[in-house]
């Protein structure tokens, strides 16, 4: 029975409906698809509660995140209200007002309910791995593919041709992975690669660390779901590409900017020193770096992630505190 309804449903996530792109636009577009991935990461990393979602930060988040990955080939803005509506109509889920009356259009759609059958799924981890392999594999170019699967962390070398293609395992065969796999010559596919870890890093660091600001333990989210913290490196970026999650912070815009301006830095006991030298400053105490001089970085109570200390010391040396 369970497989049936799999393959009814992955059936169904074969017929979009995805409208065709024109003038700056080409291909099909990737509204719908990139909401459907949104809602399988946040199913694999259990923020899918219940049969209802909303526009929470952790799908916005993560809907203009791998929405950047398609912004060559789909250059214009990718309004999330457009699925988030219009998807109802394909029986994934039915669509709702604020106060929970059938939603009439895009700008009153608030609230999503679920079919059933599909919750159901998104809870069964083969079903969410068949379900991202097609959606891939059909709705996105392959560079779109490349850098998708990276930022999920589903791709390594192949075998034999070292090709990026999906990492092997239990669920899928090495032809389902060459399906998904993109042809690209090794330039193409490392810049793609990048581009996926980039967007994986900024969803994962943001979401972990619960949308609040290490410096200033500031949390600030919007009725759409956008967020005033940004994931920071710790390692500059321009050193190792290192995007590992523990070489992450999340921090608001001004922290993030005075952290890579080496205005501030982390001792490994996770206390904030500063380089006094190297900033005046005038302001309300709430928008001035210096009362945070000795202070402890801030986590949300439910945050266990920590950054790994020895990058705060690779920070201070390569702005030399």
């Amino acid at each position: 029975m369970k497989a049936e309804l799999a393959k009814k449903w992955l059936g169904k996530l074969t017929k979009l409906n995805a409208a065709t792109g024109s003038g700056k636009c080409r291909g099909k577009a990737p509204h719908k698809p990139l909401l459907l991935l949104c809602l399988l990461d946040m199913a694999e990393a259990g923020e899918l509660a219940g049969h209802t979602f909303t526009r929470t930060a952790g799908l916005v988040l993560r809907f203009k995140s791998y929405g950047a990955l398609v912004s060559e080939r789909w250059p214009t803005r990718l309004d999330m209200r457009m699925p988030f509506f219009y998807l109802r109509t394909q029986g994934f889920w039915q669509a709702f007002t604020m106060e929970m009356a059938t939603a009439q259009s895009p700008e009153s759609c608030f609230v999503c309910e679920l079919h059933e059958e599909f919750f159901d799924l998104l809870a069964d981890a083969d079903f969410r791995l068949k379900a991202r392999l097609l959606l891939v594999s059909r709705y996105f170019e392959p560079r779109e593919r490349v850098a998708l699967l990276a930022s999920f962390g589903m791709i390594a070398p192949h075998p034999a041709s070292g090709h990026l293609l999906p990492r092997a395992e239990k669920g899928y065969s090495l032809a389902d992975a060459e399906m998904v796999g993109a042809k690209l010559n090794k330039e193409a596919e490392e810049a793609a690669r990048k581009k996926g870890r980039s967007a994986r890093f900024a969803v994962q660091v943001v979401s972990r660390y619960k949308f609040t600001c290490a410096l200033t333990g500031l949390s600030c989210l919007t009725a759409d779901g956008a967020a005033i913290v940004d994931a920071a490196h710790i390692e500059p970026f321009a050193e190792n590409q290192n995007d590992d999650i523990d070489n992450g912070l999340a921090l608001c815009k001004n922290a993030h900017w005075m952290f890579d301006e080496g205005l501030w830095a982390v001792r490994d006991d996770g206390r904030v020193i500063l380089a006094p030298q190297r900033f005046t400053e005038n302001g309300p105490e709430g928008l001035r770096l210096q009362p945070y001089a000795g202070r402890l970085l801030q986590f949300a109570a439910s945050v266990t992630l920590r950054p790994n200390p020895k990058y705060f010391g690779q920070h201070q040396m390569f702005h030399q505190l």
